[in-house]
């Protein structure tokens, strides 16, 4: 057994054991027990399974570059949405956020990077340029955001639940996503994009209930 393999089977576990709990978590009422632990197991298991596949992204016979896209996307989701509630249990003035604007920022990169990369496949007829276009755009529009949140002084309490559920919503639709290219196989361009349409709608129904703004400064 090669060291991608081996790789691949603790990032599969890894992810099984992240989504589960995802489910778990997504399911279960918000702010209970049940909902908090697992959701830690879900942020520990994304982020290590995510980890762990950006190497594999680059072994021959594995290379994938969508892959390594949901991978940094992962990361991203993870740490920015855990980040979100960490801004609602404590007071604004104790939160270091330069670490929030170079998470952002870093992002904002890759996603420039991946439009110029879907220019470049425009070149070439069968080019898959659609994917690299559609995570392009939506990395940097989320950054965009990001960086328009932290620049306000004034910001809503509910606004913290909002972007948490929002980040880690999205992140379990990443997982997920990889889950159906990846682990079943399905190629077609509509598997990955129509699991971020169904879970938009999740988000926005749970961002609407905690939509009755209270200022935190």
């Amino acid at each position: 057994m090669d060291l991608a393999t081996i790789l691949i089977i603790i990032h599969a576990s890894l992810g099984g054991l992240g989504l589960t709990a995802g489910i778990i978590s997504m399911a279960s009422k918000k702010g209970k027990k049940l909902h908090r632990t697992s959701g830690k197991v879900f942020v520990y298991a994304m982020l290590a399974s995510a980890v762990i596949s950006i190497p594999v992204c680059f072994m021959p016979g594995h290379e994938n570059m969508f892959l390594f896209a949901i991978a940094i996307f992962t990361i991203y989701l993870v740490l920015s949405g855990q980040r979100a509630l960490l801004y609602k249990l404590r007071n604004l003035k104790n939160i270091k956020t330069w670490k929030d604007w170079l998470i952002s920022g870093v992002m904002c990169a890759f996603g420039v990077a991946l439009i110029v990369e879907g220019a470049f496949k425009l070149l070439y007829p069968n080019g898959p340029t659609v994917l690299f276009f559609f995570f392009g755009i939506m990395s940097v529009f989320l950054s965009v955001q990001d960086f328009r949140f932290f620049a306000r002084k004034d910001k809503p309490a509910t606004e913290f639940i909002s972007r948490h559920i929002g980040q880690m919503s999205g992140a379990f639709t990443a997982s997920f996503t990889a889950f159906l290219t990846a682990g079943l196989q399905l190629k077609h361009w509509l598997v990955w994009i129509l699991p971020t349409v169904f879970i938009t709608i999740w988000i926005i129904y749970w961002i609407r209930k905690y939509k009755k703004p209270k200022l935190v400064k």
